[in-house]
């Protein structure tokens, strides 16, 4: 009788902790930023400002490419990559690379090409099919602005702009995050609750989703973390906690709430600052974390199952 009642207890535990697998990356020394897009994981190590591009299943590095330095094909500040059918984006702040999908570089641009460029606003270039959403940070203002722009770089319209809370080195709940997935757009104002502005590539504003009602307030802070947009899901990390795991909503792209889900996510970063994100992203109903191991300080690929 003991046995079976143990047995059941093991099997209620197992029921709540889902299934993971961990893999090594003993190369990677400093991680900025990680994405997944399909079978493929990528890395940005800021120890040297290179991208680490491995196949997950069966594990194995493929490429890396990329450098800090000042050369016009340099990283000058920390990049981010944005994964686009044929190519690799890089923007840095000061520019943009265009790499093939096997490191190649295709060609670049310092954005103070860009007609009414400001060398005193942090600048940001991310891609919309064939377009671009701006983001400039006004640190002395406080502000945030967003714009499309065309191809050619010129500006369309503005898409938003807000208050841009922000202390040197140190960290903020209150972010707008700018996501783009398959032609669309969307922006997060965190000071506004759990709420996402969503425009299509021509600058349209599609739909508002708030369901800062439905999430509830979390005692002593804002509603909405981070979030990422694949699957055609949005999945949101907001700041309630339950039996020390972080809530992730997840919704689809007309703003249902599918799941509300409790997870470990030991990738994220307390004091990650305005302009960093936890290391953690969702790719075909998979959360992928990088988790550096305590005892050995290698850092590690947790694959977490999120059926």
């Amino acid at each position: 009788m003991k046995r079976i009642l143990w047995g059941i207890i093991i099997l209620a535990i197992a029921a709540n902790f889902p299934a993971q697998t961990i893999i090594s990356l003993p190369d990677v020394q400093k991680p900025h930023q990680i994405a997944v897009d399909g079978n493929d994981l990528y890395v940005f190590d800021e120890a040297d400002y290179s991208l680490r591009i491995y196949a997950i299943s069966p594990f194995s590095l493929k490429s890396k490419f990329g450098r800090k330095g000042d050369g016009p094909h340099d990283f000058k500040y920390l990049p981010y990559v944005y994964i686009q059918p044929e190519t690799l984006v890089c923007t840095d702040f000061v520019k943009m690379i265009w790499f093939s999908k096997k490191g190649e570089v295709l060609k670049a641009m310092e954005f103070s090409k860009i007609k009414d460029f400001d060398p005193n606003t942090e600048m940001l270039l991310i891609p919309l099919k064939k377009h671009y959403v701006r983001i400039l940070a006004d640190h002395g203002r406080h502000k945030r602005r967003i714009y499309l722009l065309d191809s050619g770089f010129n500006t369309v319209k503005k898409l938003y702009e807000g208050v841009f809370v922000w202390e040197s080195g140190d960290p903020v709940e209150a972010r707008t995050d700018t996501v783009s997935y398959q032609g669309l757009a969307f922006v997060a104002d965190t000071a506004k609750g759990f709420q996402f502005s969503v425009f299509d590539d021509r600058g349209i504003l599609l739909r508002t989703i708030d369901k800062s009602q439905e999430v509830g307030e979390i005692p002593g802070h804002l509603q909405l973390h981070q979030f990422c947009v694949t699957d055609d899901k949005i999945y949101a990390t907001t700041y309630r906690k339950k039996d020390g795991r972080t809530e992730m909503i997840v919704l689809d792209l007309e703003g249902r709430i599918l799941r509300r889900l409790f997870l470990p996510l030991a990738s994220i970063r307390p004091n990650r600052g305005c302009l960093r994100y936890d290391l953690f992203t969702v790719s075909q109903d998979k959360l992928y974390e990088l988790v550096q191991n305590k005892s050995t300080g290698t850092w590690e690929l947790v694959i977490t199952e999120l059926k």
